[in-house]
């Protein structure tokens, strides 16, 4: 290969990288992401290009021919990424339609009750097993500048993924089966970090799939918004429950919490919204086990116990 066409390739993977970090943060994914798509465009792209150039040099114009079959290639890889299905069939048990009726609203609000003002983990029960509880937390892996990811744990979990999915349950003023999850790990006494479904599509299926994150800035009436839950107890099963976004819910349609068959990497599932009308598969994969948080007095700093003091955020005491 001649000095040119080093330069040639050198310039093309700088152009490649300066172009994806120029992507909306909300389509971004993580730095070993962009790092991948980096080599998957040389491979499709910037491979073909040089071998064209070499083809070009011994027979003339057919060599033209090969950096357009790198770019069907990489057309064809990005067609298939965009058919991702969440639902692919695997789930195989069938689940009874939620309850919304008296009884159901009763159990909603005696849950919220028990819950409110502790500190919880939510197991994802349809990816845990007998030897391993799956678990969503709130990692160090920025959305954007003001938005934090949310994901799930799918390895044994560590000390710090252990602290990392402690959620602190608040009420919803005036809506006794709301409530919204503060991250412990991430909040202070001067601000409370919300769990939150934005007004963010996922890139791979943004007809049926919402993004879901943690609010690391102020929360402001939107978010304060965009932060309630409600809960919906699972039928026939006393110790699950799901969780229903109020702010893009409607009447004739819940839109569901749940854990993702899609994976960031081997050891984080991605937690998403379910914008669509939920399936067999969602209604599975929205099913959480509340695991009640009991520290030792002994072991817990100020600073860690934020949520038993007695101030109440401030959008509460209107």
């Amino acid at each position: 290969m001649s000095a040119t066409d080093i330069g040639v390739v050198e310039n093309f993977m700088y152009s490649c990288g300066n172009a994806i970090t120029e992507i909306p943060m909300p389509f971004r994914k993580t730095e070993n992401q962009l790092k991948d798509y980096i080599f998957i465009l040389f491979l499709v792209v910037g491979i073909p290009y040089i071998i064209g150039q070499v083809i070009y040099e011994q027979w003339g114009g057919v060599g033209c021919l090969a950096p357009l079959v790198g770019c069907g290639a990489l057309f064809g890889l990005l067609a298939l990424v965009s058919t991702f299905k969440e639902d692919n069939g695997d789930t195989k048990i069938s689940f009874e339609p939620p309850a919304r009726d008296e009884k159901s609203h009763e159990m909603a609000v005696a849950m919220v009750r028990q819950m409110v003002g502790k500190q919880i983990r939510l197991v994802s029960v349809h990816w845990s097993d007998s030897e391993r509880d799956e678990y969503l937390y709130t990692p160090d892996i920025e959305h954007s500048d003001k938005r934090r990811r949310v994901g799930s744990w799918m390895d044994e979990p560590t000390k710090d993924i252990l602290s990392k999915s402690r959620y602190m349950v608040e009420p919803v003023k005036g809506e006794e089966h709301q409530i919204r999850l503060a991250s412990v790990h991430w909040s202070n006494l001067e601000r409370y970090e919300y769990l939150y479904s934005p007004d963010i599509d996922y890139s791979l299926n943004s007809k049926e799939m919402r993004e879901v994150a943690s609010w690391m800035d102020e929360p402001t009436e939107d978010i304060l918004s965009k932060s309630r839950y409600m809960v919906e107890p699972v039928p026939g099963q006393e110790d699950e429950i799901r969780f229903v976004s109020v702010h893009w819910s409607d009447p004739e349609r819940y839109e569901y919490l749940y854990t993702s068959r899609q994976f960031t990497n081997t050891k984080r599932r991605d937690i998403h919204s379910w914008k669509g009308e939920p399936t067999n598969d969602i209604l599975s994969k929205s099913r959480y086990r509340v695991e009640f948080v009991h520290s030792s007095k002994e072991e817990e700093t100020e600073e860690e116990n934020w949520w038993e003091t007695e101030s109440v955020p401030s959008h509460e005491l209107e």
